[in-house]
């Protein structure tokens, strides 16, 4: 019997399974570090994927859009100096400071602190600005992707004649950031990221899905409809760069071999989040769980939820009304505040009631764009997973208030728990077993073909 040990409110749990079932255990790899930032990034654009390197790219007269996302902003000023570095590169290939726009590319999360995050001393040479999605004004038509998004970017980029960024690539809810994702959502329009978010609804955008996933496709669409020429993304311990289309898979896949558990379909899944206080937690988490089991299978959620708030009293509307008000604080964020520091709480609050909504209805509501999008995918795509996966929860929620999540069973014993999914999965179950929650799992769907994806679509 192997024993995994999960934080708890009373100290730990002790999760005891069969050694005979385990297929799986996942954890996080420890990797080697491989350079310093900006050493990484100097290696990435002398020899960029599918394209030309920064320098030999530009022309003297180049109008260049610089965007920077709001998980690498922190990259660009002291100590790393990433930014001011890349702004030495384009003035060596000729083009002038004052030809450079850095755009904060955040799409709806909002730029609190941003200047602050981006570091002093390199903003001052050139045109900054922080891109508003909801700003009709700063916003420029560009076209209508294969998947019929009308795409609307910042101006900076609509208008630059050479436009590049700087993110990350990793699983994200509707597959994976990073690419043209600097694009859409970063960089575009309200409109466009509420049509591109609505695509969860379709089975393919899922987190941790690259493949086949018609939500990138339409990111990547709306890349290439604003111009967009080369990304920096910064993946696991290393740094890709390049055309979009060649640059993100190889990045993904990368950040697949190197950060996640293959893992075959097994009969149970148990995800051991432990002594999270509630259900925020899920975020990712229990979509990727629901892809690594089999049809029929089972996921053991181990989550105490001690303190998941009771939203009973709040209505559909009022949860509704609350995802727009959040995300409506949130862009209004600037660059030296943060304000309305409540809104992620309440938004969180939101979601929880929007939970508790049948799918039928959850799909209405992304299919009539009520609410907003950005918030209302989360309800969508954790209610989904948790009915599809046909979730068990160990937790110390009240059962009624776990049922109303669209839990399958409710118990406080793992022992329970793991009892009564192999009397339904059968005593032979192949089970996966990720305790205390570390790693992710990659299961074969998922998985970027050992052909580079870079080579075909180039």
């Amino acid at each position: 019997m192997a024993t995994f040990q999960v934080p708890w409110t009373d100290g730990q749990m002790s999760l005891n399974v069969p050694d005979q079932n385990i297929a799986a255990v996942v954890a996080s790899p420890d990797l080697p570090r491989l350079g310093e930032p900006l050493e990484l990034v100097k290696r990435a654009i002398e020899k960029p994927i599918g394209g030309p390197p920064l320098k030999e790219a530009v022309k003297p007269t180049d109008r260049v859009a610089f965007l920077i996302t709001d998980t690498m902003d922190t990259l660009m000023g002291p100590p790393h100096n990433i930014g001011p570095y890349l702004l030495d590169e384009l003035n060596a290939a000729g083009v002038a400071d004052g030809q450079i726009t850095v755009v904060h590319a955040a799409g709806m999360h909002g730029h609190g602190r941003a200047v602050q995050k981006l570091g002093e001393g390199w903003l001052h040479r050139v045109r900054y600005l922080e891109h508003h999605p909801h700003k009709a004004e700063d916003l420029a038509f560009v076209g209508t992707t294969s998947m019929g998004t009308p795409v609307w970017v910042n101006k900076a980029v609509a208008e630059a004649d050479y436009v590049f960024g700087v993110g990350g690539c990793s699983p994200s809810l509707f597959g994976w950031h990073g690419g043209a994702g600097i694009i859409l959502p970063g960089a575009s329009g309200r409109d466009t990221i509420r049509h591109n978010h609505t695509y969860i609804l379709m089975n393919r955008p899922i987190s941790g899905w690259g493949p086949d996933n018609p939500q990138r496709e339409d990111v990547q669409n709306a890349g290439d409809l604003a111009g967009f020429n080369m990304k920096i993304d910064f993946t696991a311990n290393t740094v890709f760069a390049g055309y979009h289309r060649a640059e993100w898979p190889t990045a993904v896949k990368y950040c697949q071999e190197h950060t996640m558990t293959p893992v075959e379909p097994a009969d149970i899944y148990i995800m051991g989040v432990g002594g999270s206080p509630n259900l925020g937690c899920l975020y990712m988490k229990i979509e990727t769980a629901e892809q690594v089991i089999r049809e029929n299978g089972i996921v053991i959620l181990v989550c105490s939820a001690h303190e998941q708030p009771d939203v009973s009293d709040w209505s559909e509307a009022r949860a509704l009304q609350q995802t727009v008000d959040s995300t409506n604080a949130w862009m209004e964020n600037t660059g030296t505040l943060n304000i309305r520091g409540d809104a992620g709480e309440l938004d969180l609050l939101a979601r929880f009631r929007l939970m508790q909504l049948p799918l039928p209805r959850l799909a209405q509501i992304l299919t009539r764009r009520e609410g907003e999008p950005r918030s209302t995918c989360m309800s969508w795509s954790h209610r989904r997973a948790i009915e599809r996966g046909r979730t068990f929860i160990v937790t110390e929620m009240a059962e009624a208030q776990a049922y109303s999540y669209g839990f399958a069973y409710v118990t406080r014993s793992f022992d329970d728990a793991l009892q009564k999914a192999s009397q339904e999965v059968g005593r032979d179950a192949r089970i996966i077993v990720n305790a205390p929650l570390s790693g992710t799992p990659l299961p074969p769907q998922n998985r970027v073909s050992p052909r580079t994806d870079a080579e075909t679509e180039v």
